[in-house]
This record gives C-alpha cells, structure tokens and sequence, in this order.
C-alpha cells in the first residue's frame, strides 16, 4: 500500500511539475516575445525585417510562428535566406544572408542581379558600377525562362572574362546580347571583344593575344568568334 501511495504522489508530482512547466511556458506573464534582433542586414533594414516577420509582441515565446516569420522576411528582395529561432527568456534572433549584385539587367528599367541569375530589385543612383547586361530584355519579358538562361550565360561569360580572359570586371560597361550573332562585351574605353555563342573558353585567347602585343587599354574590336583565329581591328 505504502508503495503505491508512493507512486501516486510521484506521478501527482511529476504531473504538477508538467502542468507549472506549460503555465510557465504558456499562460505565465514572463517568456513572452518583446524583441526580434536582426543579424546580417545592411541593404534589408530592420524596421522592414521586422514588418515582414509579423510577430505579435506579447504572445509566448514557444507560439510564435517562426516558419511564417521566415516565410515573410524572405519576401524582401535582398533577402537570399533567413533563419530564426528563440532567444529565451523574451527574443528572437533573425539571421538573413543578402543578395550580391554581380551585374545590372536592362529591361524597362536596371535591375541588380545576383550571381545565381535572380534580377531581384531595381537599381538605385548609387549602385549602377555594374557591367549592364542588355538585349536580353525583350526576351526575358516574353519568354522568362529563355530569358533567365541568357542571363545565367551572361554572368557566365563576365566570369570567364575576368578570370581566364584577364579583363577584370571593373573594366567592362556593358554585355550585349544579339539573337543573330551572341554575346558582345563592351569596355569601358571603347574596346569591344565579340564573342557569339556559347564555349566561353574561347575568352582564354586574350592573354595570348596581350603577350603577342595587343594593348588592350587602348580600344579594339578584338572577333573571338571564330574558334581558329582572332581579328584585331583599331577603333
């Protein structure tokens, strides 16, 4: 007898214990969100974080929905991916990683893209030192997904231009599609290098062509689009 009243008041303890833990967690005026802490926004402020997170003030910290608070910041268009979680006793932490320009996009305004191809918001006065991606705008309006990939192969030949044809981006104005003839890099002193279509290996001749002579700060009409030979023409 003696032990099963022991067990009864063990399980009447541990049942009083669970039921003070979810009055504490739930129904206790303490635990409740006051705050959202914002980590790795610069473009993305807080005041806008924390409109788009919606999280009531007051309610218990273990309800809030953070899943939707995530699901909201990610509607703004810096916001490349987010995170939150709990900081007991009244917080929460939001952690987001931002978009990086790579380029501009020309369409019916500039827009800035990233480096996965996303044109993700228009450009502002101060953010327009960007090579501008044109041509593919008409394209990209009717046909997005054609569009997307000729912005995906853009920012493939300005990599390839940098890192294996030596022209460094800072260096490049303007990528210019054309549907008859490819892809045209622009320099910012007037050089222009054709490049046609597609195998972006071909960018690799231009070194080969600076260590034969050509001076590339002076402007050029360098033709790489035949995979035999390189026509160099003064502008």
């Amino acid at each position: 007898m003696f032990r099963t009243l022991r067990i009864a008041a063990l399980v009447s303890a541990v049942l009083g214990g669970a039921a003070a833990v979810a009055w504490l967690l739930v129904a206790s005026p303490w635990l409740r969100f006051e705050s959202l802490t914002v980590e790795g926004g610069v473009h993305a402020n807080a005041a806008e974080l924390r409109h788009l997170a919606n999280l009531p003030k007051g309610t218990p910290l273990v309800q809030l929905d953070l899943d939707g608070a995530v699901a909201g910041v990610s509607r703004h268009p810096w916001v490349k991916t987010a995170t939150a979680r709990r900081q007991f006793p009244n917080g929460v932490l939001l952690s987001i990683v931002e978009r990086t320009p790579v380029a501009l996009l020309h369409t019916d305004a500039l827009y800035l893209v990233d480096d996965e191809g996303v044109a993700f918001s228009k450009a502002l006065s101060g953010e327009l030192d960007l090579p501008v991606l044109t041509g593919i705008g008409p394209l990209a309006a009717s046909q997005p997904e054609v569009g997307r990939r000729l912005v995906v192969e853009g920012l493939a030949w300005l990599q390839a231009a940098e890192e294996q044809g030596g022209v460094p981006l800072s260096d490049i104005s303007e990528l210019r599609f054309r549907e008859d003839s490819g892809y045209v890099l622009f320099l910012r002193n007037g050089g222009e290098v054709l490049l046609g279509f597609a195998e972006t290996a071909r960018v690799s001749r231009l070194p080969q062509l600076v260590a034969q002579g050509l001076d590339l700060s002076v402007p050029h009409r360098v033709d790489l689009v035949s995979g035999q030979l390189a026509v160099v023409t003064p502008l």
